[in-house]
């Protein structure tokens, strides 16, 4: 082996060395900080709810009374085949 080969690599194991450790160690942080996020995040969710089928009856009641109260109120009919109401699922 040349001493020019040498040098070379005694370089890049000098240099490249380092570069590699500071980049481990910097995403050792970054994923660190990460899991403590989701941790975080998944704490501060609320518990899940599971909806029975009582209370998915009364909330389609519930819509359909709404659309009712709103043509009532408002003094016209409701036709729910011409009905241009955005939330209306009709």
């Amino acid at each position: 082996m040349s001493t020019t080969a040498a040098a070379l690599i005694t370089l890049a194991i000098v240099v490249g060395l380092p570069a590699v450790w500071c980049h481990g160690f910097w995403s050792r942080g970054r994923i660190t900080a990460r899991v403590a996020a989701e941790r975080a995040e998944r704490a501060a969710r609320p518990p899940a709810q599971h909806i029975g089928l009582e209370d998915g009856v009364v909330a389609v009641a519930l819509a359909a009374a709404c659309c009712e109260r709103w043509w009532t109120s408002a003094g016209a009919e409701h036709e729910p085949t011409t009905c241009t109401r955005k939330d209306q699922t009709t």
